[in-house]
């Protein structure tokens, strides 16, 4: 009798464990992600370095702008302006015509009223030349400079400086932040 017992408390006990494993859903499977592109890689960097750069500007009192760590350096309103600068150059060479920023010199502006503008201008400038890479256009030869200093670069070559450039200095951005007292950008919660 005992045999009998214990072969029906075995038989419920695996009916209830397979009653019990019908009801409870199964667990959610993770969407596979697409394979990520050179130029969606490019995009979501800019977006970092888009994010990082113009929020230093912003988080940086005005007082801070003509700042600098060590007398041969730049200050920080300095730096933001070298950046941008490059940046505008780096961008018309992608997408031609006439650069906007030809003239203004801006890695002269000292002030921040004057500079989170512009900050933000420079990346509106480059943002549909990122927007605007493919696969298919990835490495497209363009025409830069003009004879004897002519070269060809690929088009991701130039967006790829852009981030290159941009992170480089913004690596200096933190440190000023930093001396002040100011957590960066990349280390706050977003």
């Amino acid at each position: 009798m005992a045999a009998h017992t214990l072969a029906a408390a075995s038989l419920m006990l695996t009916l209830t464990a397979s009653s019990l494993a019908a009801q409870s859903p199964a667990p959610a499977q993770p969407r596979p992600r697409p394979p990520q592109t050179y130029p969606a890689f490019l995009q979501a960097q800019y977006a970092s370095l888009k994010r990082y750069i113009t929020r230093s500007a912003e988080t940086m009192p005005a007082e801070h702008f003509p700042f600098k760590p060590a007398p041969e350096v730049m200050t920080y309103a300095g730096l933001l302006g070298h950046i941008i600068d490059v940046q505008y150059g780096f961008c018309n060479a992608v997408k031609g015509g006439a650069n906007p920023a030809a003239g203004k010199a801006l890695d002269t502006l000292t002030d921040k009223a004057a500079l989170v503008p512009a900050v933000k201008d420079a990346f509106a400038y480059c943002d549909d030349a990122f927007a605007a890479l493919t696969n298919e256009n990835a490495l497209e030869m363009l025409t830069i400079g003009t004879p004897p200093n002519q070269r060809h670069v690929a088009r991701a070559n130039q967006l790829t400086m852009v981030i290159t450039h941009g992170n480089e200095h913004y690596g200096n951005l933190v440190t000023y932040l930093r001396i002040h007292g100011i957590v960066p950008p990349s280390s706050t919660p977003q």
